[in-house]
């Protein structure tokens, strides 16, 4: 028999004669890999599978929930990466967003409608055009109010 290229580890084996197709060798690291991707298409692929799989998640979780907490408690470098983790996300998620402090339009009243050039795929960010209704907003507080909006004078 030739041998193949395990899919986990990248080495070469010898796939044993009842599995013609076997991709993952037998050590325990490249087994566990081949079970956590088969799981991975079963939860995506079968909804009463994935909803059997949270409902054993939950019911460990109640049965132990200081688990979590102990763990940290024992590891703190395990808190501390996950915080460096987090602060990181963190950073690239509100790289694209547009702050208050740094905006140098004038108080008034703005139109913000998407743009059209943009297509809208899912999860991503906007791009807006801002248009100024008017310069000046003279009832500024009322601005939410249904009536104000609703006025001709700020409609298109």
């Amino acid at each position: 028999m030739t041998n193949k290229i395990c899919t986990g580890c990248g080495q070469p084996f010898e796939p044993r004669p009842q599995v013609p197709d076997q991709a993952y060798c037998s050590e325990p690291d490249c087994q566990r890999a081949r079970k956590r991707q088969w799981q991975r298409a079963k939860r995506q692929s079968d909804p009463d599978y994935r909803i059997n799989q949270r409902a054993a998640q939950q019911a460990w979780t109640q049965r132990h929930p200081d688990y979590w907490r102990d763990y940290r408690a024992a590891k703190p470098e395990y808190e501390q990466r996950n915080r460096e983790q987090q602060r990181v996300r963190d950073q690239a998620r509100n790289a694209d967003l547009a702050k208050m402090d740094v905006c140098d339009l004038p108080s008034g009243l703005y139109r913000i409608t998407r743009h059209p050039a943009f297509p809208m795929e899912n999860g991503d960010p906007w791009v807006v055009e801002i248009t100024p209704v008017t310069v000046t907003c003279p009832r500024k507080m009322d601005v939410s109010r249904e009536d104000f909006i609703d006025t001709p004078t700020i409609r298109p």
